[in-house]
């Protein structure tokens, strides 16, 4: 398992902070980097405004972390990966697999 986590990933956590309007405005905190395995899972297409939107989602393999945020992204090179969904997948606290959406900047 160790050498298949050969990305290099950067997770950001939201902070938010109160605007000027009386609300809040989240931003990105990068936390820490990870090693992953990233896999390519599925691609969508759907007409939205006239348009062709592409949605591609990705199951990214991480070294299990017991405090893993429940919102997060990743930078991945120039790419935003949410993070959807995460899960054990044999319960023995190794690994965490992670679905993700590729955020269209």
């Amino acid at each position: 398992m160790i050498g298949d986590l050969r990305v290099r990933l950067g997770l950001y956590v939201p902070s938010k902070a109160p605007d000027e309007l009386g609300g809040n405005a989240t931003s990105w905190v990068f936390s820490r980097s990870l090693w992953a395995a990233i896999e390519p899972r599925s691609l969508t297409e759907r007409q939205e405004n006239g348009r062709l939107a592409v949605t591609q989602t990705y199951r990214v393999i991480i070294r299990f972390q017991k405090s893993f945020p429940q919102r997060a992204r990743f930078m991945w090179g120039d790419r935003i990966l949410r993070v959807i969904a995460a899960s054990d997948p044999d319960t023995r606290r190794e690994r965490l697999h992670l679905i993700c959406e590729e955020e269209k900047q």
